[in-house]
């Protein structure tokens, strides 16, 4: 007979509650419960996995990296209790399942939209539950189940047994814009007249800065870089009041409808390519094929509702 070493759940409760509300007073106030209850229930379960999981920095508990992996592991726990009982109680079907799915913040929100819409209309699926990290975290949260998906700008590097298996989706080309007015103040041809411009760009540690400045060393153009924004939807923001931005191909007709700007023109041999990272060589899930046929076929202009259009409708 095979002996289990169980784990107190109660006590893994409490601490997800302590980590949570950011404290032990905090939790102690929101559980009800006492503080000395709530710290001898702490210690119980650190003595049980033989780890720390929180540090004291000056008046603060501080997560340890072992502490940050456990309350990942208890919020999975936890979600699979409360899908265990919609199950029980009817709520949801036992073969439709909830999706877990991460990305990297440099893509798009619309775009990303788009390209979950298979899965967010497939009837195997319950739900999409989305996260938003760096490409290292999402590669760490696959390995340890606690994503079915990500979608990526970028390939992770990994080694020959790597369990992270990439799926491509598609790729598309990348413009330059400007606001109106100061799109009319350029005098010159493209690209000649981006000399000296004041741009708005995406941090280093994104693929597409790194394609667009091989793309201005092989015209032999220097820029005035003015700000550099991770975030799509908000890089759009300024730059369409700042100076010149990077707009994907598959979504110009929701830019140009947005903001008051002007195509420039194109970053000639530039493109932006997107990948489904899994743990599955081969994508069994539907939802998981249907992300990917969708992407091959629809990816060249995601579609866009314009707000003329949706007003004149109302």
């Amino acid at each position: 007979m095979l002996s289990m070493e169980w784990l107190n759940y109660h006590h893994l409760f409490y601490f997800a509650a302590i980590a949570r509300e950011g404290g032990l007073a905090a939790a102690a106030r929101k559980l009800r419960l006492t503080h000395s209850t709530l710290s001898a229930q702490l210690r119980a379960l650190e003595s049980h996995f033989g780890a720390k999981l929180f540090e004291r920095r000056g008046k603060r508990l501080v997560l340890t990296p072992f502490g940050h992996d456990a309350v990942a592991y208890a919020d999975d726990i936890f979600r699979l209790g409360r899908e265990l009982n919609d199950v029980a109680r009817g709520a949801i079907s036992p073969a439709r399942r909830a999706l877990r799915v991460g990305v990297v913040a440099s893509l798009p929100k619309t775009l990303v939209h788009h390209l979950l819409a298979p899965a967010l209309d497939d009837p195997h699926v319950s739900s999409v539950q989305l996260v938003q990290l760096n490409l290292a975290q999402l590669v760490d949260s696959l390995v340890a189940g606690r994503l079915h998906l990500a979608l990526s700008d970028e390939l992770p590097v990994s080694g020959d047994r790597s369990p992270v298996h990439a799926q491509v989706l598609g790729a598309t080309k990348i413009f330059l814009y400007a606001g109106r007015e100061f799109a009319s103040a350029l005098d010159g041809d493209f690209p000649a007249v981006l000399e000296q411009q004041p741009f708005v760009l995406p941090p280093s540690s994104v693929p597409l800065r790194r394609s667009l400045d091989a793309w201005l060393v092989r015209k032999k153009l220097r820029i005035q870089l003015r700000a550099e924004v991770e975030d799509a939807g908000l890089l759009r923001v300024f730059g369409s009041v700042r100076g010149i931005f990077p707009v994907r191909a598959a979504l110009r007709a929701e830019v140009e409808d947005l903001h008051d700007v002007t195509e420039l023109g194109p970053c000639d041999g530039v493109l932006e390519r997107y990948y489904l990272l899994s743990t599955q060589p081969r994508l069994a899930h539907p939802a998981l094929a249907g992300i990917v046929d969708g992407a091959r076929r629809g990816l060249h202009a995601v579609p866009h509702v314009r707000k003329r259009a949706a007003r004149a409708s109302d």
